[in-house]
């Protein structure tokens, strides 16, 4: 690609300056006329205006005539014409005594753009009008123009289109390149994160994340991607993809298979919906329907956005946590955006509602794990509360105290060998006990010799003043059993 230079929009608005043509236009509502139709038959072309080409399916034929533009073509031999991205678009023009034919449109032109904002427009030559006079189009456009003109520049000025931008030019790039850059941060570290905890809000978050960034910075990933059929169709049924892991992370993150059963039920059914959106989506694509392709997608931002306004209002009355709040005030902002750039066509009103949204679902995430955390962590106080407090019925208070009575009494008696041997016994005894209080199982040899030890210093303690045997049977394998 040829590198972009910044020019302050003072040095090179001059060296954009370009001559306006009178255009009419005739509507080819059958996509059946040839370039030998149009000149040999009598077709009524009528002056073009803003509102002229509105219909998505058929052809426009456009008749640019030069009549009063002859004095300054005459001046050089290469000119550009340049108009807007039309989606197809060849340019019929004479050579030799013959009607050749040249694509421009953003998806068959022969030259690769050069600048995300500008296309490259068509060369052609002063000899190169038809009947000394006219050049004809015939353009495609897959999504409604927002103004149509025609007009011309030397070839040599057009590269102050194709390699340079303005400051203003570059705000409007930048804008949308540092926010595609921005989304794709997010995507990796909750893919990442996702990869660490596997839990599925932080996987459908991540794709969220990663649809939204294409979808409002796409066209300024590449000048290649966007200007291919299909690539452009994926930047834009994205916006469809948004909402499918949205309602994705919506689930999981409120749960709301267990927090809200109505909801969860709207939420489960409008995923396979969206899903058939985007099949019949790519049915009217694959035939040139984009009359009905924008009939299906407007009726998919009608749908999610009375789908998510009601949504919104159910889970700001029955919200039974912080989390839901997340999900409603993040969902305002996004839709706000959302409506500002269906009714206004300004991209930044969008860009800014997802900004907001990312930022607040992502504490949202935050908040939750921070909330699991604390949980788990009450949890394991309750569960050490429970070990202590099953320690301590194993551990008979009586028993203890009764056998540190019986301790000072041989001391007192001055009976030292009985002491250390009745104190010995108590400490093995204490340590069975402590290191079984861990273990869930406990082998049946350990329970065993465990009452042992306890005989024997129950026996101490009444010197020796009753008898007693452990009858094992001889078919039990002690290391194996175990009890609880």
């Amino acid at each position: 690609m040829v590198q972009q230079t910044c020019v302050s929009a003072q040095t090179i608005l001059l060296d954009r300056k370009t001559n306006e043509i009178t255009a009419e236009y005739l509507k080819d509502i059958d996509n059946n006329l040839t370039i030998d139709d149009i000149l040999n038959d009598n077709y009524g072309f009528q002056p073009i205006a803003d509102s002229s080409i509105d219909d998505l399916d058929a052809s426009y034929w456009i008749r640019l005539d030069f009549q009063n533009e002859i004095n300054t073509l005459e001046t050089q031999q290469l000119w550009r014409l340049r108009t807007l991205h039309f989606s197809e678009a060849i340019l019929f023009y004479q050579h030799n005594g013959a009607i050749e034919q040249k694509a421009f449109g953003k998806f068959n032109s022969p030259e690769r753009r050069l600048s995300f904002k500008y296309s490259n427009g068509v060369a052609f030559n002063t000899s190169d009008l038809i009947e000394n006079r006219y050049l004809y189009l015939k353009i495609k456009a897959h999504l409604t123009p927002k103004g149509v003109e025609f007009s011309y520049t030397p070839n040599d000025s057009n590269r102050f289109f194709t390699h340079y931008y303005t400051s203003s030019d570059l705000k409007v790039i930048s804008l949308h390149q540092v926010f595609l850059g921005a989304c794709l941060i997010f995507f990796l570290t909750f893919l990442v994160i996702y990869f660490k905890v596997l839990k599925l809000e932080f996987l459908f978050y991540s794709l969220y994340v990663l649809c939204l960034g294409i979808y409002l910075g796409g066209f300024y990933i590449s000048v290649s991607l966007p200007d291919t059929k299909f690539g452009y169709w994926l930047i834009v049924v994205s916006q469809v993809a948004i909402n499918i892991f949205y309602v994705l992370f919506a689930i999981h993150y409120l749960e709301t298979k267990k927090n809200y059963p109505g909801l969860h039920t709207l939420l489960v059914l409008i995923i396979p919906i969206l899903l058939a959106v985007i099949l019949s989506d790519f049915i009217a694509f694959r035939l040139d329907k984009y009359s009905v392709k924008l009939y299906i997608l407007n009726f998919q931002r009608f749908l999610m956005t009375l789908f998510g306004l009601l949504s919104m209002l159910y889970l700001l009355f029955r919200a039974k946590d912080k989390l839901a709040y997340f999900i409603v005030i993040g969902s305002f902002s996004y839709m706000a955006g959302a409506l500002g750039l269906l009714f206004t066509n300004n991209q930044y009103l969008m860009i800014v509602g997802g900004v907001v949204e990312i930022l607040l679902f992502s504490w949202g995430l935050a908040y939750k794990i921070k909330r699991e955390y604390e949980a788990k962590l009450t949890l394991q106080q309750e569960v050490s509360l429970k070990e202590i407090s099953a320690l301590q019925s194993q551990m008979n208070p009586h028993f203890i105290f009764n056998s540190l009575n019986s301790i000072q009494h041989l001391i007192i008696q001055n009976d030292k060998v009985s002491a250390l041997n009745y104190l010995s016994k108590f400490a093995k005894i204490t340590r069975n006990v402590l290191e079984s209080s861990h273990m869930a199982m406990v082998p049946l040899t350990e329970e065993i010799n465990l009452l042992k030890s306890y005989l024997e210093l129950e026996s101490l303690r009444f010197d020796n003043s009753f008898d007693y045997t452990i009858e094992i049977d001889k078919t039990l394998i002690l290391n194996i059993l175990k009890f609880p």
